[in-house]
């Protein structure tokens, strides 16, 4: 289960400090769902959540790590549960000019800039390296891969399986987003000249866990493709396919984790979620109703919720 902690809005107010709405929330269902699915399953829960810890947090924050200095308290108990820790990464940079953000991927000095950023101020925050990663916006090219597995990374998240060459981007931005149509949608370690293929004997160390994702045909579910736009998740036109968002309306979520059961004996499940969704009552609504689905789902007794490097042990 991938949460990414960070602000309610992505161009956020490069003047106000603004809580992160629905963090606390967000940490509230979860905390209560890891007592029900251990009650269900027998077995611990552990969740995965990915802070932004970058330069356009320091901008507005002050420091990078401004999050683990505002929610010390909600953190530990993160920690104390088992739960990963890890990092989430955007490459917006403040346009002085234009007095407005841009997502600057067509600089990969920014990239990397952005990315040792957000490793030093982790490092500052918890007092050891992180290991598991999640780039904003779907983004990631091969330097990047280099630069993470250098940085000490085991586990990508970033991935998304079957998104298109696109910008795909509303705001200002530089660069496009990579071709993902032949990402493998099974967890594997990446060539080196290539992140989004199996490397082989010739493999890096690192492993890439893809999210899981679907593929809504145009003129099916309209009616939910509305509800889902009105909770801020934008279900792609052209057959493109969606991560398996977790609070997805519940006929979606249904539909897709069935469809991704039904496809393999042993399945990696990776839902993704942004912790902003704790503030909207009808994301929460959805969240509670998905999990009451998985909770009574026929193979939960089969259901781990696990961290990356526990996903990783199980598969091989």
């Amino acid at each position: 289960m991938c949460i990414d902690v960070e602000p309610k809005e992505r161009a956020i107010d490069s003047d106000a400090a603004k809580d992160w709405v629905g963090f606390e929330e967000t940490v509230h269902f979860f905390s209560e769902l890891r007592v029900r699915v251990e009650q269900v399953t027998g077995s611990s829960a552990r969740f995965s959540w990915f802070f932004r810890m970058d330069p356009q947090v320091r901008h507005t924050y002050g420091v990078p790590w401004w999050v683990a200095i505002r929610y010390p308290e909600t953190i530990k108990r993160l920690e104390t549960a088992g739960d990963e820790l890890g990092l989430h990464t955007h490459a917006w940079r403040w346009d002085r000019g234009g007095s407005k953000w841009v997502i600057d991927h067509g600089d990969q000095n920014w990239v990397e800039q952005c990315v040792r950023t957000s490793f030093a101020a982790y490092r500052s925050a918890f007092s050891r390296d992180c290991h598991s990663f999640r780039f904003g916006d779907r983004w990631m090219n091969n330097e990047t891969v280099d630069l993470l597995e250098s940085l000490g990374v085991k586990f990508d998240l970033t991935l998304e399986p079957g998104r298109y060459l696109s910008p795909v981007l509303e705001e200002s931005h530089t660069g496009s987003l990579p071709d993902y149509r032949a990402v493998p949608t099974w967890p594997y370690r990446p060539a080196r000249d290539d992140f989004r293929r199996r490397g082989g004997n010739a493999a890096r160390e690192l492993w890439v866990i893809p999210l899981s994702t679907g593929r809504f045909w145009i003129g099916r579910f309209v009616a939910m493709k509305r509800v889902a736009q009105a909770v801020g998740i934008n279900l792609q036109p052209r057959h493109e396919t969606t991560p398996l968002f977790f609070n997805l309306p519940t006929p979606l979520f249904q539909l897709m984790t069935n469809e991704l059961l039904s496809a393999w004996r042993n399945v990696v499940l990776v839902p993704v979620l942004r912790s902003d969704a704790g503030a909207s009552s009808a994301c929460i609504a959805n969240m509670q109703r998905n999990a009451e689905f998985l909770l009574s789902h026929p193979l939960i007794n089969r259901l781990r919720f696990v961290t990356p490097h526990d996903a990783i042990e199980l598969l091989t």
